[in-house]
């Protein structure tokens, strides 16, 4: 049996968090009549299930639907979860792959097509990103997209894509973020973000270009298009906003 503060040093999920958890029937341990909550060794291996389920991107409200539907037999969630890293292996292995090209290409000089350096990656990889966006427009709305995504990751990871690999072209070929083509561009990411993230008012769609340059993991994830996409975006989305 463990103490919340000794399971939270085990498990490396803050006290608040196993708190929060415990509100929302999530993970409920034992509480004695000091009041003081105990974590057995099943709690922790549920907890443990929780925390993959978190790193593969599903939602709170998912992961306690998953487990009290299909029950707390924890082997059962390992073996899903598996199937899942598994996946998760793959797409990593094909990043390793696509940084090898990428470094063998550099030093024989060899041209990569644009699509050939970003094999691999999808806008919503990062879970740094994730939390960025928790940060910026709050977890409900955050969470109530995930929900209305659930299904249509590689549909709208490619929408994003494609939309983001078109200013990066825009912005190599030299022309100017405020460029009709460029405004036309923000309008097709505020319609994605309308129809597969959340009801985005024209002004949330403008803090959101803002976020894009003043959020350091945001900034990050967009410059993986080419250094200066987030500002570039940015500024066309500030157009198209004021238009």
């Amino acid at each position: 049996m463990y103490l919340i503060k000794k399971a939270s040093e085990i498990s490396g999920v803050s006290v608040r968090t196993l708190h929060h958890y415990d509100e929302i029937g999530l993970l409920s341990p034992q509480k004695h009549e000091n009041g003081y909550r105990y974590y057995s060794e099943e709690d922790m291996s549920i907890l443990q299930t929780i925390l993959f389920y978190k790193y593969l991107g599903f939602s709170l409200k998912q992961i306690k639907e998953l487990i009290n539907h299909d029950g707390k037999e924890i082997t059962f969630h390992l073996k899903k979860q598996l199937i899942l890293m598994q996946k998760e292996k793959e797409r990593i292995l094909t990043l390793i792959e696509t940084l090898e090209k990428t470094i063998e290409s550099r030093e024989r000089r060899m041209n990569m097509s644009t699509k050939e350096k970003f094999n691999g990656f999808t806008y919503h990889d990062n879970q740094k990103y994730k939390q960025a966006a928790v940060d910026l427009h709050g977890e409900d709305v955050i969470e109530q997209a995930i929900e209305r995504q659930r299904g249509k990751e590689q549909e709208i990871a490619d929408g994003f894509n494609e939309i983001f690999f078109a200013f990066s072209k825009n912005m190599s070929n030299g022309l100017n973020a405020l460029n009709k083509e460029n405004i036309e561009l923000a309008q097709r990411l505020h319609k994605h973000l309308c129809e597969y993230a959340f009801d985005c008012t024209i002004d949330v769609f403008s803090s959101i270009g803002f976020g894009y340059v003043q959020n350091e993991e945001f900034r990050d994830n967009l410059d993986k298009f080419g250094k200066g996409t987030a500002q570039y975006v940015c500024d066309a989305i500030q157009h198209y906003v004021k238009k």
